[in-house]
């Protein structure tokens, strides 16, 4: 199988997150967001509208909860996470059955690609918006720690919505259709 869409995701992924976090406009973000998954969605196979849904819903928690506990802030004083922050997680959610899939049957790689991968990711967003940490030192930490355990939990969710989906294919349309 070809790695080129894999590597389409990553890009068109990285690009749509950096135009989020650059706009931080609550009206511009979902905008990007629908373009990332129309653009999606033409080059990938169809089938992960709920994974991309949970894990939506997922996130803004997530923030929100980080939000709320003091991890962050805006501008020095707590508040809700932005909405711009919670379209970052469809955009991302279209990631985890496509370039980050090498990693569903790699826990404890997945678990550090989390930890690293997930407090860079909020530490650059924090550099490159009104929002900040906390704590410069523990709020990294406290997300390192919790991308430690959410990423590979998502991954595996993926991996078991597209095995569903995969055993399902080879099923009749009435039947296929029982299931959705």
């Amino acid at each position: 199988m070809s790695k080129w869409p894999n590597i389409a995701n990553a890009i068109l992924f990285n690009l749509s997150w950096l135009a989020i976090v650059l706009t931080q406009s609550p009206v511009i973000a979902p905008l990007i967001v629908a373009v990332h998954l129309l653009l999606h969605y033409r080059v990938m196979p169809k089938g992960e509208l709920r994974l991309i849904a949970g894990v939506t819903v997922g996130g803004a928690i997530i923030d929100q909860m980080l939000f709320k506990v003091g991890v962050f802030n805006l501008a020095g004083q707590p508040g809700l996470a932005p909405l711009w922050m919670t379209c970052l997680w469809p955009v991302f959610a279209t990631t985890l059955m496509h370039s980050f899939a090498v990693l569903q049957n790699r826990v404890l790689l997945a678990a550090a690609c989390g930890a690293v991968g997930g407090s860079l990711s909020y530490i650059a967003g924090v550099r490159l918006s009104a929002m900040e940490f906390a704590s410069p030192l523990w709020g990294p930490v406290i997300v390192g720690i919790l991308w430690a355990a959410v990423f590979p939990l998502l991954l595996q969710i993926a991996a078991r919505l597209q095995d569903r989906r995969d055993a399902l294919q080879s099923w009749s349309p009435p039947v296929r259709r029982a299931f959705d």
